[in-house]
């Protein structure tokens, strides 16, 4: 029986660590097909995927900002890979993604400590990483790799945001840096043989790869609205086409002349952000405020404007993939699209989320709406882990616990409390059943019979259920922003009774992020990071178990109940999302604004990169890259 108590305890700590991280998102549906859009949902949506490439054998993979590489079948079976961690022991930040020219998988690492590419070898999910140098005449120190793409001669190409370098990589990890007097976010092969790549700023590059000069080219609206500029693809007519993300724009540039048109988009403040040279002779692109899809005739500049079957879905990156259609990443669902260009779907398009300011228009997760509009908002998943009583450890499934709300003012104990969503639950954790039952956690002899046909009696069926008992907390750490949590842990039994509880338990929980810091891409509105917990915890005994509680003393003799925290350990993982609540049907006066916590949250919101002074260009460097696995 304490087999049981060691299951049914470490669930209950499980329920504490998802009240502990800072944020909870509802879950997406696993399948979708409403109209002509077909949506794959990921198993953890918080992941948000952005990057998106071919594989072989018509597989599509994708990269996750907060979690690893994943890669989806021709039956939509989707499989994720993690990917191991950088000299600094901290996990990376996949971005961006691109097929090579000789079928091998590249991705980009945002970790501005440890900037890095990737390549992934498709039959079996590993990544080989290449870190990036960060000193010398050039190099990727303060680099946001955020865009990659193949060049003709097999090697992959790579920006280096505001490190201001432009990099290629070859397989055998040879990289040459050259010096743009930029900042490089997306890159493109044009027609011509030349590098191009938008930049932070509001202009389009050129690098001559042979000579390493650069030549700029600035874009007439992009400078008024931020981000300036997202992705830029070779068009059918030999022009560069990009899009305008900040002004709600797509442009295109001649290289023969440097000349720039610019085309309205005309959902107001929809943000295009990802495009791509359809098959069927359009530009296509993704709204990535709008939720919707969009598509452009290089000839007559007439837009063309597709609804997505849900808004929050925030579509960022698109391209040509298997069975002729476009493929698409939905960060703010944590779904993967496809439409066919042929057949696309109709209808209104969806409206925008209302921008931040003029200019500054706001791509949003759904966790985002279920917080008042102005409000600190987040949302945390468990992925894995363990907790340990005493001498029994459990194991943890992905997904088991969801925490979502919003900070609020501090109550009579002087802290801040994290409020419910305005919509949805604010603790979400289902039954989770132990296996074998009661019968499966006897002493010596219950892994044997809890795999007996005894096993399977309905009286013999034990679950674990959570619940808060009484408000969440927040504090400040030096990692970040802490909780302490309250809760009840039932235990579910028809000779137990349904009062069987365990708690409340007592946890001041601080997770820390497992990337080392954070690193945004400037197209995302929100932070998704991979969070870790590591802390002791004291859990008390049992009541409530049995008529009149008769059964209380077996229930903590098996679980070794009351454990103080010396014998009690949780190491946990999760992933934490933190965005602006954007809900408007409910903003209450006691949002907190202000003060230690508010402050900590809102750095990270508004995170981004110091620009600093950027190697003016013709200068590169060559080194042979050290392999990392």
């Amino acid at each position: 029986m304490g087999h049981r108590g060691r299951r049914a305890g470490a669930l209950a700590l499980a329920a504490v660590v998802g009240t502990s991280s800072f944020l909870a998102i509802p879950a997406a549906p696993g399948l979708a097909a409403p109209g002509k859009v077909t949506e794959i949902g990921l198993p953890i949506p918080d992941v948000a995927p952005l990057g998106i490439a071919n594989g072989p054998n018509g597989s599509v993979w994708f990269a996750e900002n907060g979690g690893g590489v994943g890669r989806i079948d021709g039956a939509g079976k989707v499989t994720e890979y993690p990917v191991a961690a950088n000299s600094q022991k901290n996990l990376g930040i996949p971005d961006a993604m691109a097929a090579g020219s000789d079928g091998s998988l590249w991705f980009t690492d945002i970790s501005v400590s440890v900037p890095r590419v990737g390549r992934v070898d498709p039959a079996t999910g590993a990544s080989t990483l290449y870190e990036l140098p960060l000193t010398g005449a050039v190099n990727f120190a303060n680099a946001q790799v955020t865009g990659i793409a193949a060049g003709a001669d097999g090697a992959m190409w790579f920006t280096g945001g505001y490190s201001g370098a432009l990099g290629r990589i070859d397989a055998s990890g040879t990289v040459t840096a050259y010096a743009t007097g930029l900042t490089p976010y997306a890159v493109t092969i044009g027609q011509d043989g030349a590098v191009w790549f938008t930049n932070n700023d509001a202009s389009i590059g050129r690098l001559d790869p042979a000579t390493g000069k650069v030549t700029s080219y600035t874009a007439p609206s992009a400078g008024t609205g931020l981000p300036a500029l997202g992705e830029i693809v070779p068009g059918p007519d030999g022009r560069l086409w990009f899009t305008e993300p900040g002004v709600g724009k797509i442009g295109a540039l001649n290289p023969s002349d440097g000349q720039i048109a610019e085309y309205g988009v005309p959902t107001a403040d929809s943000k295009p952000t990802g495009i791509v040279a359809g098959t069927d002779g359009r530009l296509w692109f993704t709204e990535s405020a709008a939720s919707n899809v969009g598509s452009i005739d290089p000839a007559s500049g007439s837009v063309t404007e597709h609804p997505l079957p849900a808004t929050l879905s925030s579509p960022m990156r698109i391209m040509n993939g298997p069975g002729g259609e476009l493929w698409f990443t939905s960060p703010g669902r944590g779904r993967i699209g496809r439409l066919d260009p042929a057949a696309p779907p109709t209808g209104t398009p969806n409206q925008s989320v209302p921008p931040l300011s003029a200019g500054y228009p706001n791509n949003a997760a759904r966790f985002q709406n279920q917080c008042p509009r102005g409000s600190i908002c987040q949302t945390q998943v468990t992925t894995g882990g363990s907790v340990k009583i005493g001498t029994f450890e459990q194991k943890l499934p992905s997904g088991a616990i969801r925490i979502t709300g919003y900070l609020g003012d501090p109550d009579e104990t002087g802290e801040p409390v994290l409020k419910p969503p305005v919509t949805g639950q604010q603790f979400e954790s289902a039954p989770v059943e132990v296996p074998g039952g009661l019968i499966g956690q006897l002493p010596l002899v219950g892994p044997i019979l809890g795999k007996t046909p005894a096993a399977m009696w309905a009286v013999n069926k034990l679950t674990v259920t959570q619940s808060l008992a009484g408000p969440i907390h927040v504090f400040v750490t030096d990692t970040g922003i802490g909780a302490k949590a309250s809760l009840n842990v039932k235990l579910n039994n028809t000779l137990l009774g349904g009062n069987c509880v365990i708690g409340p338990i007592e946890a001041k929980l601080a997770p820390t992020f497992r990337s080392g810091g954070l690193a945004l891409d400037p197209q995302l509105g929100w932070v998704a990071a991979q969070i870790g917990i590591d802390a002791p915890i004291a859990v008390p005994a049992a009541k409530g178990c049995g008529p009149w509680g008769i059964l209380d003393g077996v229930i903590n003799q098996m679980m070794g109940l009351p454990a103080d925290p010396s014998k009690n350990s949780m190491n946990l993982t999760g992933v934490m999302a933190l965005g602006s609540g954007i809900n408007a049907s409910n903003v209450p006066g006691n949002a907190l604004t202000s003060g230690p916590v508010a402050a900590k949250a809102g750095k990270i919101l508004k995170q981004r990169q110091a620009k600093h002074a950027t190697r003016k260009a013709p200068k590169k460097v060559t080194l042979k890259l050290k392999a990392r696995r």
